[in-house]
């Protein structure tokens, strides 16, 4: 899995030299992938197909429980593959985590763009990368499916860790914990990143673990990496040195000499992976770590700094009243752990301290992310739940939370199927993608789509429109640039506005085109219009 993860980000970083190179062509990036997939099987091709070939099918179907998990499992996948092969909902996927890689597809190149609107372009874009790729070579439903297929590499990175210290069937318990919060199965469906780094951190963890226990140099060089690439495809990642160095520190306590060594080539690596992002970002605007630190960002976006004592109270509504819940399971194993936590493991402790490490990282980002900033450390939680079933499997305790996984993967399956089914009909062609999205994009909230391509029919060529109060740019298939990067230099022919009343520094235009249902409105500029205010 370490393989593919480096992988991964090798091809990122391939993508994002052709972009720096103004050579982000379809071409090109047919030539660069093909040529790096013919690499890697002729280098890889025989390990994988004997990896493959040494799937134990029949350890799964002999224990019964382990095979109830697994078809929960596929069940799961399912209905996330569902709603990952349907149009593009997601608020952040259709701001930016889509948005700037058509930008840079249409220009050839990867760019800074400047403005109040698309503020994170900046910012280390490890898998944006990937979906420039997605994006020329078929649209926003592949870059989906490749976040749906990181949720599904997560589950295998999970097993795999568990597997290494817990039985099969605990193995399963622990990924079906995992897969089967609701915050996972509505990222499965949409391009955003989480499920990217999530698969990182996992790996950060998994060879953390193999350093504590065989105090071998290689192990943390890797966990280092993992953390590294986490960190390039979401920057709030740097966040888990607060998780890793204490334990480094734990583990040096007494050796001051090995502890400052140790903690400083960890982060030293960490910084390193996403170096070439945060020298981008810091030649465009001065600040490698661009937008936070800036006066861009509104309080609700930037890092807590001081927030008020409330952890019992955010720790219990991050499980249960969160807008993307997390799996409650942990909730009900945690009085367990109080009561069990001296005969854990001394890997299992480590874990522990994670745990709680991680929630004090988590309890200071902000909570624009509900649920979806707590998924990196959900892995470890859901460890803790394979650690108590360990300890309690043979009494009614052990019965109970095998009851309660099964019954609470049940429910995720029922509400993720109901909300996926909208997409059954546009999936099978009995709803054309246009009436999709004019049915279920939120208008109100900034989501932009030019109904029956009316917009673009009265353009011309050479038309150019500056957009001004809408948000979600992505579906827009014209020639435009939004009011925040405009250049003086430009000169456009149309204003595209959604608001109650045109501001009066564009004075009396006529209007051509009006979508009452979207509140857009296209006007003429007769003389064309330079942006200069």
């Amino acid at each position: 899995m370490a393989a593919l993860a480096i992988l991964i980000g090798i091809y990122s970083y391939l993508i994002f030299a052709l972009g720096l190179l103004g050579l982000l062509e379809r071409k090109f990036i047919v030539i660069l992938t093909g040529s790096f997939l013919l690499l890697i099987a002729v280098i890889k091709g025989k390990k994988v197909f004997r990896r493959i070939s040494r799937i134990r099918i029949k350890e799964v179907i002999t224990d019964k429980i382990s095979l109830i998990f697994l078809t929960l499992l596929l069940l799961q996948v399912f209905v996330n593959l569902v709603g990952a092969l349907g149009p593009e909902l997601g608020f952040d996927a259709l701001w930016y985590h889509l948005t700037l890689p058509k930008l840079y597809l249409q220009e050839h190149r990867l760019f800074f763009v400047p403005g109040s609107l698309l503020y994170y372009c900046s910012m280390p874009k490890l898998l944006e990368m990937v979906y420039t790729v997605a994006l020329a070579f078929q649209g926003e439903i592949l870059a989906k499916i490749i976040h749906f297929i990181l949720g599904i590499c997560c589950c295998l990175a999970i097993f795999r860790l568990a597997r290494r210290y817990f039985t099969q069937r605990t193995a399963w318990l622990v990924t079906i914990c995992f897969y089967s919060s609701l915050v996972v199965g509505w990222q499965s469906i949409t391009a955003y990143v989480d499920l990217g780094r999530t698969f990182f951190e996992i790996l950060a963890l998994d060879y953390f673990l193999r350093w504590w226990k065989s105090q071998k140099n290689q192990d943390l060089i890797e966990s280092a990496v993992m953390l590294g690439l986490a960190a390039t495809t979401k920057m709030l990642a740097f966040g888990s040195l607060v998780v890793y160095l204490p334990l480094i520190i734990w583990k040096f306590r007494q050796n001051f000499k090995r502890l400052f060594l140790f903690c400083f080539c960890f982060s030293f690596l960490v910084f390193l992976i996403p170096l070439p992002w945060l020298i981008f970002s810091f030649i465009h605007t001065r600040n490698p770590f661009y937008p936070l630190f800036a006066d861009i960002l509104d309080q609700a976006h930037t890092l807590v700094v001081f927030r008020p004592p409330s952890f019992l109270t955010d720790f219990w509504n991050l499980f249960l009243h969160s807008a993307d819940p997390i799996n409650p399971l942990f909730l009900i194993v945690l009085p367990c752990l109080v009561v069990f936590g001296k005969k854990l493991k001394k890997v299992e402790k480590v874990v522990l301290v994670y745990c709680l490490l991680s929630y004090s990282a988590w309890y200071f980002t902000p909570r624009t992310g509900g649920g979806r900033f707590f998924l990196p450390y959900l892995p470890a939680f859901c460890f803790l739940v394979g650690s108590v079933y360990e300890l309690t499997r043979k009494s009614l305790t052990g019965k109970f939370l095998l009851t309660m996984a099964v019954l609470l993967s049940l429910v995720n399956l029922v509400y993720r199927a109901a909300a996926n089914a909208k997409y059954l009909p546009v999936i099978f062609h009995q709803q054309s993608k246009e009436e999709f999205l004019l049915e279920n994009l939120n208008f109100a909230f900034g989501d932009f789509y030019d109904s029956g391509g009316k917009i673009k029919d009265l353009l011309k060529p050479g038309d150019l429109v500056l957009i001004k109060g809408i948000h979600n740019l992505y579906y827009v298939d014209f020639p435009f640039e939004e009011e925040s990067w405009a250049k003086n230099s430009d000169v456009f022919t149309h204003l595209l506005f959604r608001g109650e009343k045109l501001p009066k520094i564009f004075g009396q235009r006529r209007l051509v085109y009006e979508n009452k249902a979207t509140g857009d409105k296209l006007y003429l500029f007769p003389n064309k219009w330079h942006e200069s205010y």
